[in-house]
């Protein structure tokens, strides 16, 4: 019985959320293990985890599209990583960038993500402080996965 294309797509999906999700277990136990307070809320962390997970899966299918060799998903991941991570303050707190770079970093996934864990680690938010950063990620999933579907070569 031959494979459909929803059977394909859905692998492909559930794949680049299943290692996005081990990679921040792995992360996250990590930091537990050497005391890092996660703060009150462990369901806001894990939505957080998972939006932004999928958010990923997103842009991680829509580029599967455009490269046809390893090389070039080494050398354009790495250039991704590397501009939308500071962008998005995963390196320093966006407080402290001007305004511009501030809005310039919220076009960045990587800021709501960071908005979220920063508020519920650091200030000892809950779901109800970050329910808006996992709607917001859960946007740019459906965004991407839509335009990543609407590109896929099926052959």
């Amino acid at each position: 019985m031959p494979v459909s294309n929803a059977h394909i797509l859905g692998g492909l999906i559930l794949a680049f959320f299943v290692l996005g999700m081990i990679q921040y277990a792995v992360v996250f136990l990590v930091g537990i293990a050497v005391g890092l307070n996660l703060g009150s809320d462990p369901v806001a962390i894990v939505l957080i985890m998972m939006a932004f997970t999928l958010t990923t899966g997103g842009l991680t299918f829509v580029l599967a599209n455009f490269i046809r060799t390893e090389q070039q998903a080494g050398s354009l991941t790495t250039l991704l990583g590397l501009t939308l991570a500071p962008l998005g303050g995963a390196w320093w707190p966006l407080e402290i960038v001007p305004d511009f770079m501030r809005t310039i970093g919220h076009l960045s996934p990587v800021a709501w993500a960071m908005d979220g864990f920063r508020e519920l680690i650091f200030f000892d938010g809950t779901l109800a402080d970050v329910w808006l950063y996992i709607v917001i990620l859960l946007g740019y999933a459906i965004v991407l996965f839509a335009f990543g579907v609407y590109r896929f070569s099926y052959e």
